[in-house]
């Protein structure tokens, strides 16, 4: 892509800045329409983990509308610009092996350290969900394919095509990606997202496709919800 077809940094940067507090604030608008006419006794956070599958839902879905919106105002190849393609083999199994190796790695530690690592969010948002087909649509399937484009494809191509390069492009992206999910606690911001970010972020570079990216985090989401899953229930 020649420099005239894709976002420059500052730009790229503003932009994926004012996508994803628009992707916030629809979430809120979604939110605000399960708020019942008597809301007085209804705390705010139950009431988001209750409907947490279709706001994710709504929100991804007008999130990636957003973003090939901004693409195409600079470029008629979206397929390009956030490198839609198929990955190699080799370097699909690769990072495939690698991420589940990470996440056996974090499932071990955080069952050594329970207390560290426990999140009222992912327990919680599970327990309440009034649908867990939608959450698991939402959560699982539209959620990782909005945040991949925005942090793997978009941002990504506007680091990497900068002076910080491709390594730059996998650490900044990683660390901005962490930040937003701050609601999981420290604790596992530093020690199982920005991990998983980095790796993420090595498999968009190394295998040129969002698509790997994407594929691992959907994995990552459901192997997350089926523990939880378990964890709650015990069983199916």
């Amino acid at each position: 892509i020649s420099n005239k077809n894709y976002w420059s940094l500052s730009l790229t940067i503003t932009i994926s800045i004012v996508i994803f507090l628009l992707f916030s604030l629809i979430q809120t608008i979604v939110l605000f329409f399960f708020i019942p006419e008597n809301f007085s006794n209804i705390d705010p956070k139950i009431l988001a983990y209750r409907h947490l599958g279709v706001i994710s839902l709504i929100s991804s879905v007008l999130g990636v509308f957003l973003l090939i919106l901004f693409v195409k105002l600079k470029t008629p190849s979206i397929k390009d610009y956030l490198d839609i393609s198929i990955p190699n083999l080799k370097i699909t199994l690769f990072f495939l092996f690698l991420a589940c190796f990470l996440m056996v790695m974090i499932e071990y530690v955080s069952d050594l350290f329970p207390d560290i690592f426990e999140t009222d969010f992912v327990i919680e948002s599970y327990k309440q969900a009034n649908s867990l087909p939608l959450l698991y649509l939402g959560v699982v399937f539209f959620g990782p394919l909005f945040e991949e484009l925005l942090f793997r494809g978009f941002l990504f191509k506007g680091l990497e095509k900068s002076f910080l390069g491709g390594h730059g492009a996998v650490f900044v992206s990683s660390i901005l990606f962490s930040l937003v999910h701050i609601q999981y606690g420290f604790p596992i911001l530093l020690c199982v997202l920005l991990p998983l970010s980095i790796l993420l972020g090595y498999a968009k570079l190394k295998s040129g496709s969002i698509l790997l990216p994407v594929l691992i985090h959907l994995i990552n989401n459901f192997a997350t919800c089926l523990l939880t899953h378990f964890e709650i229930y015990g069983s199916f």
